[in-house]
């Protein structure tokens, strides 16, 4: 399995160095356009994006070209696009870089499927963003617990197996924020305030309240659904371990920062959900 990709293979990755919060409005209004025109040209095979500070805060693209000498067409297209942006200083440097593969964290024989699930979900946050400004805080909230809920369905796991990773997720979290009895009731109090919408929205007994997003997250989860079958053949490291890491980069996607402290209030209020779901199933 290839590790490292350069600039003329078939990984081109970009990194665009702009604010924490301008970050969305360019992936939506800028970048989304050209990738739609390069994916109906068969130019892009697949592309996904993560947020990232070295220390500065940045986004990473990246594309998986059809042919390599493809590659020129990608960067004619970009160039204007990113040209603009500095101009108008909203991105103050684009570099590429070379791609190295997590081959360790995802799995050799996991890779490329994983980043056909980057993609996947990529897609779904550039929906999202288009309607994030309809949602409450509250909602959106309730999206990165409901696809992550929907995610481990996928995968067919049991409510005990959920139950079981959000267990040692939250638990590790809590030991990097050094949590203690004030931050655990706190948590518990924010989760009693969401119960009933968490219950009522994971357990499909009231409308998932994003609208005509609804669908589409139903077509993402459907084709990860059928990769998951797959993946779990060929999976050569534990599946606790794969889907924790799948789950962060869902967590970093959605949100434009504070993405720990995400992490933490939605693997917390999972977890209570799962426990308290399995408890009924006793």
């Amino acid at each position: 399995m290839k590790r490292e990709f350069c600039l003329g293979s078939e990984w081109l990755y970009y990194k665009i160095y702009t604010g924490v919060q301008t970050a969305d409005l360019l992936l939506l209004q800028e970048f989304a356009p050209v990738i739609e025109q390069l994916k109906a040209q068969k130019v892009i095979e697949k592309w996904f994006f993560i947020r990232y500070n070295d220390p500065d805060s940045h986004l990473r693209l990246r594309f998986l070209v059809t042919q390599p000498e493809a590659i020129a067409t990608i960067i004619s297209a970009f160039h204007p696009v990113f040209e603009a942006l500095m101009v108008s200083h909203l991105v103050w440097k684009v570099q590429t870089d070379t791609y190295q593969r997590e081959l360790e964290r995802y799995g050799e024989s996991t890779m490329v499927d994983s980043e056909t699930l980057f993609g996947y979900h990529s897609e779904l946050i550039v929906a999202y963003l288009k309607h994030k400004p309809n949602f409450e805080v509250a909602t959106q909230l309730l999206f990165g617990l409901f696809t992550i809920h929907l995610f481990l369905e996928s995968f067919q796991l049991s409510i005990a197996e959920k139950h079981e990773l959000m267990r040692q997720l939250q638990l590790n979290f809590k030991k990097e924020f050094n949590a203690d009895a004030v931050t655990n009731k706190e948590l518990d109090k924010q989760y009693r305030n969401r119960e009933v919408a968490i219950t009522g929205l994971l357990l499909g007994k009231t409308d998932a309240p994003f609208g005509v997003l609804t669908p589409f997250i139903a077509t993402k989860m459907t084709a990860t659904a059928l990769l998951s079958s797959k993946i779990k053949i060929q999976l050569e490291i534990p599946l606790f371990d794969f889907l924790s890491s799948h789950i962060h980069m869902m967590v970093n996607r959605q949100f434009t920062s504070r993405q720990r402290q995400y992490e933490l209030l939605i693997y917390d209020h999972l977890y209570r959900f799962y426990k308290t779901q399995e408890m009924k199933n006793d």
